[in-house]
């Protein structure tokens, strides 16, 4: 069993000063303890002999895994390219004993039965976004983003995904539903949005339709906007019929992969969450079947796809901006004083949230902590006082 499957079968402690206590506990290995568990391995070796049957066809299986990807094959090049990427690289590393094979999206599931679609073995694994399955899993939609909160950057996400028990929460949340959460992944940003109106400030949203989730279509709705719910892929055509009138979707690649300029005058900046936290999923019972060292060659391919895709999303995102500009797209840019409002509303209405479901406590928590802590560390570089 790897540490990642201890952490879900445990439930391992999540606060960092205890993860740092246990990884020192492990390390510090003494003569006593190490000649203590030599003697039982000497005596416990006749039942891995009656194991070994066992751990050898596990060994020398090869496992032919289903990848449902929910935004492959729609245009957005750093999907189709980073997908990619991370299915040749789980069949290198695993010198042929995991074959991954992607279906774009909507071919095995829809997007918004993906996440019980991998808990029931229909898709093997998924790239998806916890937003998608807040109806089974609450706080996946706070998971997934919450608007204004500063993941600038991957190291930033690093240190509270790892270090600060959000890896922990994640996957106790899923456990239940048979689903292993392997690993998150920083799209791109989100909420940069396409509209077929001028808008200029936020009272310009009243009385228009638009497609949008979470604590960000809250904001909108104060303001006099009417929430549609729309698949991704088949938001040209809602906007095309006049399903409705604006779009927070993707980023600029993902715009532009759709041609949104066609029938979309204005593009309204900025994007609310400068990275939308997606992730990849799988089925619990074939990750615990797997051996320990496959397990860490999906574990650590989850883990580079997420530097592939946050690195191919720069000069993706320089093209489509391109793209849309030469397409008759106008820029605009709501006023800062508006900004900071809709900052300050919306992580209050995160922070009301306690008590309301599983797991929002220890979130609250966590972002809250690391909020202060992207003051301290990304502010003025000066001694506290």
């Amino acid at each position: 069993m790897s540490g990642d499957e201890n952490a879900v079968a445990r439930g391992q402690t999540k606060s960092m000063s205890a993860s740092d206590k246990k990884l020192a506990t492990k390390k510090a290995v003494n003569r006593r303890d190490y000649l203590k568990n030599a003697a039982v391995g000497v005596a416990g070796a006749g039942a891995t002999v009656l194991g070994a049957p066992t751990i050898a066809k596990a060994q020398n299986q090869t496992w032919k895994l289903k990848l449902q990807s929910n935004w492959t094959g729609i245009g957005i090049e750093s999907q189709d390219r980073a997908t990619e990427m991370f299915v040749e690289r789980v069949n290198t590393l695993s010198g042929g004993r995991i074959e991954v094979t992607n279906f774009d999206a909507e071919v095995l599931l829809g997007i918004g039965e993906t996440f019980s679609g991998v808990g029931t073995g229909i898709a093997d694994m998924a790239v998806t976004a916890s937003i998608y399955h807040r109806g089974t899993v609450p706080v996946g939609e706070y998971l997934w983003a919450v608007p204004f909160f500063p993941n600038t950057n991957v190291e930033f996400f690093e240190n509270i995904y790892h270090f600060m028990g959000l890896k922990e929460l994640w996957r106790e949340a899923y456990a239940p539903h048979n689903v292993m959460h392997l690993a998150y992944t920083c799209s791109d940003e989100w909420g940069a949005m396409v509209s077929t109106r001028e808008v200029k400030s936020f009272a310009d949203f009243s009385g228009m339709k638009v497609r949008a989730f979470g604590i960000w279509a809250e904001w909108l709705v104060k303001n006099g906007a009417s929430i549609v719910t729309v698949p991704g892929g088949e938001v040209y055509t809602a906007i095309q019929t006049k399903i409705i009138d604006a779009a927070a979707f993707g980023a600029p690649d993902a715009w532009a992969g759709m041609k949104m300029h066609e029938i979309c005058d204005y593009y309204i900046n900025p994007s609310v969450v400068p990275y939308d936290v997606t992730e990849i999923i799988m089925n619990l019972n074939t990750y615990n079947e797997m051996p320990a060292d496959l397990q860490e060659v999906l574990l650590s391919a989850a883990r580079v796809y997420n530097l592939d895709i946050t690195a191919l999303t720069i000069p993706t995102d320089v093209r489509g901006r391109q793209v849309l500009a030469d397409g008759g797209m106008q820029t605009i840019l709501m006023p800062e004083d508006e900004l900071r409002e809709a900052a300050e509303w919306c992580w209050n209405e995160f922070v009301n949230k306690r008590g309301s479901m599983p797991h929002i406590d220890e979130m609250i928590d966590i972002y809250s902590a690391a909020r202060e802590m992207y003051k301290s560390y990304y502010g003025p570089k000066q001694l506290p006082v």
